[in-house]
């Protein structure tokens, strides 16, 4: 392949992100076809873009570890009151 194809692969993705297109499909086409594909791109609708969210079993591990390690700097009542 040519190194032109390996430069449009940033701006192929970056295109296929802003219109909600799988990124690692894209990245092979882009490798491929070089700049052709993003006229290819510029020609499909738009999707959502997907934010991942973070799994609620993974936030409660790490407010209870934060909790925990909050909890073990507190010796006295009074250090209760600094935070405040």
């Amino acid at each position: 392949m040519y190194t032109i194809n390996l430069i449009s692969i940033p701006f192929v993705l970056f295109i296929a992100w802003a219109k909600g297109r799988g990124l690692i499909r894209w990245a092979f086409m882009a490798y491929i076809f070089g700049f052709w594909s993003i006229i290819v791109l510029f020609l499909v609708k738009n999707r959502p873009i997907k934010l991942y969210q973070i799994p609620q079993p993974l936030k409660d591990l790490v407010t209870a570890r934060t909790f925990k390690r909050e909890l073990k700097e507190i010796k006295y009542p009074l250090d209760l009151q600094k935070d405040i």
